[in-house]
């Protein structure tokens, strides 16, 4: 297995770069995988009433024909290194309240929905244009000051619609290169998550995943993606065992192949092989004391980076319990910063 450094240095035309939203099949990938995820879970009912509303959305995508920036203004992100449609300045994002509506009638025409939801959809209604803009640009903004939380999830299921509905009418190749690595290319957001995938041309190469455009671009692994920090990374997992812990270094040698027994197995301790064995990890970073969930698709094909983030809190849990703090949060559970 190469070193970081040792794959920075390849051609980076060898690694397919992005990974760009499946308008037909985005949303409906990731409401299947709530549904599934939801069989048995604690957060059981949360999650179907996600999946009904990541299946509106993807009624809604269907549907809805983007307007793409002007061609000056993508001109310019190219020729500057700028995200071709930025979530904050740079892009009318007027266009998203159109499509809430719809949204809002999906989930409220499901059966049994509690009194509790259909207040909070009752609240949406009612909001004035100009509160939902404000509570939108809060939302891109990260920080959701001032927007009930409750309520967030909706006004971002429809920012996701319009920003991933753009985004798919992109090609990879006219994605400029950022300066900052740790942002989308499209949209500038910070990543909900990263997945090692498997098949084709992204055999086992780590993607970071936009939460709101749904592009995903290449960074390299055992890395902070927060920080970008190296040195002291590390893995942690929850499992029917307890909590395990180890080193990006073990984990780096065992993926690759390089720490093995006689039996040919990883030569690792027990807590090590744990971690290196499971599909769902926190990667934490010593040096800015943050963290982001990795999925691994090799351990398991079906992970969804949103779907599968939302369903693992006992892990985020884990991660504050020991002081790291999650390096930005999921657009289907929001949590305001003064709450944080």
């Amino acid at each position: 297995m190469l070193e970081p450094g040792q794959i920075e240095s390849l051609d980076r035309t060898s690694i397919p770069r992005l990974r760009m939203p499946q308008r037909a099949e985005v949303f409906s990938a990731r409401a299947a995988r709530l549904r599934q995820l939801a069989d048995g879970h604690p957060l059981g009912d949360y999650l179907r009433l996600m999946a009904a509303l990541v299946d509106a959305q993807q009624r809604v995508l269907d549907n809805f024909q983007p307007e793409r920036p002007s061609l000056e203004s993508i001109e310019q992100a190219q020729q500057h290194c700028m995200p071709l449609v930025p979530a904050t300045g740079g892009y009318d994002i007027g266009r998203w309240q159109p499509l809430l509506t719809p949204l809002l009638d999906a989930v409220s025409a499901q059966a049994n929905l509690p009194a509790a939801v259909r207040g909070v959809i009752d609240r949406v209604r009612a909001a004035d244009p100009a509160t939902l803009e404000a509570g939108a640009q809060a939302l891109l903004a990260g920080h959701g000051k001032g927007v009930d939380a409750a309520s967030a999830p909706f006004l971002m299921a429809a920012l996701q619609v319009l920003w991933t509905g753009v985004a798919s009418t992109f090609e990879a190749g006219d994605v400029p290169m950022l300066d900052v690595p740790n942002v989308c290319p499209m949209c500038g957001t910070l990543p909900v998550a990263s997945v090692v995938r498997i098949g084709g041309a992204h055999e086992g190469y780590r993607y970071l995943c936009c939460g709101l455009c749904s592009t995903e671009w290449h960074m390299v692994r055992v890395k902070c993606t927060h920080c970008e920090a190296s040195e002291h990374v590390a893995y942690h997992v929850v499992d029917t065992s307890g909590d395990a812990a180890a080193s990006g270094a073990e984990i780096a040698a065992a993926d690759g192949g390089l720490l093995k027994g006689e039996d040919g197995r990883p030569k690792l301790d027990e807590a090590a092989k744990r971690v290196a064995s499971a599909p769902i990890r926190a990667e934490s970073c010593d040096d800015c004391h943050s963290y982001r969930k990795i999925f691994y698709q090799d351990k398991d094909p079906f992970v969804e980076p949103v779907a599968d983030d939302l369903a693992s809190l006992a892990l985020d849990v884990l991660m504050g319990e020991a002081g790291y703090a999650r390096a930005n949060g999921n657009p289907l559970l929001w949590q305001n910063a003064e709450e944080a």
